[in-house]
């Protein structure tokens, strides 16, 4: 039993009153005025017995007119029916309705999510009179504030027709903890919760494994399974991630990317169609198997039709669940690099020639050639990447250096025998370039390179066929490198390396350990050299060429560049081709540009002030949404027990056309308020007959 105005039970205090005035009716004398004592033996024994009973009978009266009167304004209420007495216990429902996109789907009762409203509609015509009930989505942003009990059945009906499919992941901890706030406002005894999902195995994850445990005794989860008695095998292919395989993008150069596909269905499927679209053309498709349950990676490569920013997306053919048959991703096709060429002409002669290949195909050339003693007046952000070929170099050039470093800048940084080799080795230091040390080796007996690292961006793909470091294809004659061990080793040799790559900040350096002429190897005249050249410029001069990728709906904060800090505007092109403003906050480190809103589906492309794409941010939906298996009813039941209140009753209701009498036989409750008040009126009319006739014969043993 459970009073819904306990403080009224406060009054019980009450009862005490009518045993005070017994007692001091008992220690009150009565003087009785007689002429002889032989009236008192005509007293009978029996009739003064009678008295003291009908007194005692009038305290216990007293006392339950007292007792019925607080309970009946306490109002106690138990979870059964009983018949002919008290009344049906006013309910709180919460029906809490899983909109996330793995419900648009059919089967053969129709559309899941509007099986779901229909059920929650049919529970709301089972309401009575002075029920009150309240609608919570699985996945929304709703304050909890902002949810309210209403009795107006009509509301919530319009409410739940409004009610639409999400492509945000739906997450059923927070709608109980909601619920959960929202029931402890409620007055009624009886407080339901209806939950109605297909549960997926998703919608279990929990955030946050507390030990807190939900609800009281008084109140029934019912979990009413969508799609359990379904018995069509539905099929659905979703591709649950790409991997972009193309690590350097440039003009005229195709790029591959493995899309990852997952058969969730318990059949084969065969000549299923992958496509791969680039700024919304498709460029190339394939036909491929996949066996039940089961996954597989496949290829795709093309050609972008354009330089810049490429919105890209992999897309399946239709299927039972369409919002995962469609993988967005993003690159840059980076214009041609804007290069400072530093050294004097001897040592640059090499790679002014390779860099001149870069121009094939570009109106205007780019690429500046300086003296060692023109650095002082070279504007470093004016470029892309800064190669120095020789010096020689000041301190002083050493400390700029690093500073554009910091700020994003890349160098392609050679070994030098024309700066002092102490000021060299001191300014190398401030470039994270420590330890140098110098070898030799015999001119008839040079070191040769004994590995490469294949895998790296900087050589991916030059050697065909084999990723084997040791492989080496040509012969590179070395007599002499100032070789460091600071930062990623890229190409080795007997005691030590000659290309390594080293971060400062957001910067990039690759260190070559030789000379960029003949005088201390042969790698010039290798292929290797123009490899080295071509590709470190655009290795080293785009930082953001792959996109970034979020989960819709879940706010991801970008760290750009420094470089393109200054004014921490940023334009905003969404998938609609909707522009827009942004705001960064700036930081030493770069800028902060916070996605709260990425609800759309695509590429959101992320330009400078002066319209230079610096990145794109690629939204898609949640690959665990694809999954369109549930558990089982034992696997729902344990998970429950890990979060309710072990009195509060949890049910699976399986049986859709038996789901009104499944919930009515334990959700029933009744409000016993008005037999404390007959009760109080009985024992009223008994007290006053009682007295009556105590009054009567008190009077008659007083004559």
């Amino acid at each position: 039993m459970t009073f819904l105005n306990p403080l009224v039970l406060l009054g019980l205090l009450a009862s005490a009153i009518p045993i005070i005035l017994h007692f001091l009716n008992l220690r009150k004398l009565k003087t009785i005025e007689f002429s002889t004592l032989r009236f008192l033996k005509e007293l009978q024994r029996t009739k003064i017995r009678r008295l003291k009973i009908k007194q005692l009978i009038l305290l216990i009266l007293r006392i339950l007119i007292i007792t019925f009167i607080v309970l009946a304004f306490a109002r106690p209420t138990v979870r059964t029916t009983i018949p002919g007495i008290g009344t049906y216990a006013k309910t709180s429902s919460v029906f809490i309705l899983d909109n996330s996109f793995s419900l648009d789907l059919s089967d053969e009762y129709g559309n899941r999510f509007n099986q779901a409203k229909n059920i929650i509609r049919t529970l709301l015509n089972n309401l009575k009179e002075g029920d009150e009930a309240a609608l919570i989505s699985m996945v929304d942003d709703v304050n909890i504030n902002e949810l309210s009990f209403t009795r107006n059945l009509e509301i919530l009906n319009e409410e739940l027709q409004k009610s639409k499919i999400s492509l945000k992941t739906a997450n059923l901890e927070s709608s109980l903890r909601k619920a959960s706030l929202l029931l402890d406002k409620s007055i009624n005894l009886v407080k339901d919760i209806y939950i109605i999902t297909d549960a997926q195995p998703n919608v279990f994850l929990r955030e946050d494994k507390d030990s807190l445990k939900l609800f009281d005794e008084n109140t029934s989860v019912y979990f009413i399974p969508i799609g359990f008695n379904s018995g069509k095998n539905l099929q659905n292919l979703s591709i649950d991630s790409i991997t972009v395989i193309t690590k350097i993008f440039q003009k005229d150069k195709p790029v591959e990317i493995e899309a990852h596909i997952r058969n969730h269905s318990e059949k084969d499927i065969s000549g299923a169609l992958i496509s791969l679209f680039i700024n919304n053309q498709r460029l190339t498709q394939r036909i491929f198997d996949l066996k039940a349950k089961s996954q597989k990676s496949i290829l795709l490569n093309a050609l972008p039709p354009t330089i810049g920013a490429n919105s890209a997306y992999v897309e399946l053919e239709n299927d039972v669940l369409e919002y995962d048959n469609k993988r967005h991703f993003g690159f840059i096709i980076p214009d041609i690099p804007k290069i400072a060429l530093i050294g004097n002409k001897d040592k640059i002669k090499y790679i002014a020639t390779f860099l001149s290949a870069i121009q094939n195909g570009y109106s205007a050339s780019t690429n500046k050639f300086f003296e060692p003693e023109q650095i002082g007046n070279i504007n470093f952000n004016d470029f892309d990447l800064m190669i120095f070929a020789g010096g020689p170099y000041k301190d002083s050039d050493f400390d700029r250096i690093r500073k554009y470093l910091e700020n994003s800048g890349s160098v392609l940084f050679f070994a030098d025998d024309l700066t002092n080799r102490e000021t060299f080795i001191s300014g190398m230091n401030k470039l994270n370039v420590s330890g140098l040390k110098q070898q030799k080796f015999p001119n008839n007996s040079p070191a040769d390179i004994i590995s490469i690292d294949k895998l790296h961006p900087l050589f991916e793909g030059v050697f065909k066929g084999t990723t084997d470091n040791k492989k080496i294809a040509e012969k590179v004659e070395i007599y002499q490198t100032l070789s460091t061990n600071s930062g990623q080793s890229l190409i080795e040799i007997p005691g030590g390396s000659i290309i390594n790559e080293v971060r400062i900040g957001d910067g990039k350096l690759l260190y070559v350990a030789v000379t960029p002429d003949l005088n201390w190897s042969s790698l010039p005249l290798t292929g290797l050299f123009p490899a080295i050249i071509y590709r470190s410029s655009y290795y080293l001069s785009f930082k953001q060429e792959i996109g970034k990728l979020a989960i819709v709906g879940v706010p991801i904060t970008l760290n750009l560049p420094n470089k393109y800090s200054s004014g921490g505007t940023f334009r905003i092109i969404d998938p609609r081709n909707i522009e827009s403003s942004v705001q960064s906050v700036n930081l030493p480190s770069g800028a902060l540009l916070r996605f709260d809103n990425n609800n759309l589906l695509g590429s959101y492309i992320i330009k400078s002030q002066d319209n230079v794409p610096i990145t794109l941010l690629s939204v898609n939906a949640n690959p665990t949404e694809s999954n369109i298996n549930n558990l089982t009813e034992q696997e729902i039941k344990n998970h429950f027990a890990n979060i309710l209140n072990k009195n509060v009753n949890f049910d699976v209701i399986e049986d859709r056309n038996n789901i009104i009498k499944g919930i009515e036989r334990a959700r029933t409750g009744t409000e016993l308020w008005q037999l404390a008040v007959i009760l109080a009126l009985c024992c009223i009319i008994a007290e006053m007959l009682v007295a009556k006739s105590s009054k009567n014969e008190s009077f008659a043993i007083e004559k």
